[in-house]
Parts: C-alpha cells; structure tokens; sequence
C-alpha cells in the first residue's frame, strides 16, 4: 500500500516542478512599469504606440509602433547608447535579433528594422506577456500587469488587423 502511494505522490511533485519551472522563466513585474498603449486616430491612417513606461513620466526603455492592419511594427528606444546599431528581444522560446539606427542629433533615439506582428516573437510576447531586450550589452526584463498584458494583446491586434 506504501508504495502505490508514493508513486502518484511523486508523480505530483513532478508535474508541481515542472509547472514552477515553467513560470520561473517569466520575470516579475518591475515595479511601476508596466505596457500602455495609446492610438493616434486623428491622422488618415490610424497608428498606435505600445510602450513600456512609468506612467506619467519620460521613463521608457522601450516601445513599439505600427499602423492599424499594416503588419509592421517598429521597436524604438529613447535615451539610449548612441552608437547602438542592433538590439535582442526575447519572450518565452522566441528570439529576434533587430539592427537599426540611432539618430544622435539631441537625444539619441534608436529606431529597428521592421518586424511582422504576425511573426513568432511578436506572437509569443502578446501570449507570455513579457519581454526580455538586450540593448548594448545590458538586458531589460519587461513584465506586464494584468492591464499591460491586455494592452499587449489590443496593440497586437491592431498591428496584425
């Protein structure tokens, strides 16, 4: 009779495990920030940028843009390094490296390639919520609250059509 119980009892811990193992691979929210996004509807063709920022503040390691249906999203970084030429995102097993170009006039503003937000990263950030990005060397964990997630999911839509 022992035995036959601690088979399922450690089938159980196993499959406990396993799960936390899993959600250990999801940072924490960074307290204070959190995804938004905000849509401009008063141009002919409709954009919207999501962004990861303390609201009410400059505070904001990175965003995204797109137009409504277009499929294109751009990633954009303000007040970085300006000699940053390329920068990694990450969410769950989706990975992309991104080269762009930093305009250092005033602020340095890094701008990438385009991006599908239909493609596997883009995918697996609106699904996981989260975002890890690898800028000049430094990663930036960036986790959303309930509310960023929805933000996430809304502006994938709106990119995707």
């Amino acid at each position: 009779m022992m035995k036959r119980l601690l088979v399922p009892v450690c089938g159980i811990l196993a499959l406990a495990t396993g799960a936390a193992a899993s959600a250990a691979g999801a940072p924490a929210v960074n307290d204070g920030y959190d995804w938004a996004m905000r849509v401009n509807d008063e141009a002919p063709v409709h954009d919207a940028i999501l962004a990861y920022e303390v609201d009410g503040t400059d505070d904001q390691p990175l965003n995204f843009t797109c137009e409504e249906g277009g499929d294109r999203v751009f990633a954009g970084i303000s007040g970085g390094a300006p000699d940053l030429t390329a920068i990694e995102l990450e969410s769950g097993d989706q990975r992309v490296r991104l080269t762009g170009t930093t305009d250092a006039d005033e602020l340095p503003t890094f701008t990438a390639q385009e991006m599908p937000a239909t493609s596997p990263l883009f995918r697996a950030f609106a699904a996981n919520g989260w975002l890890r990005m690898t800028a000049d060397g430094d990663a930036t964990d960036m986790a959303a609250t309930p509310a960023g997630r929805q933000a996430i999911a809304r502006f994938a839509a709106f990119c995707a059509g």
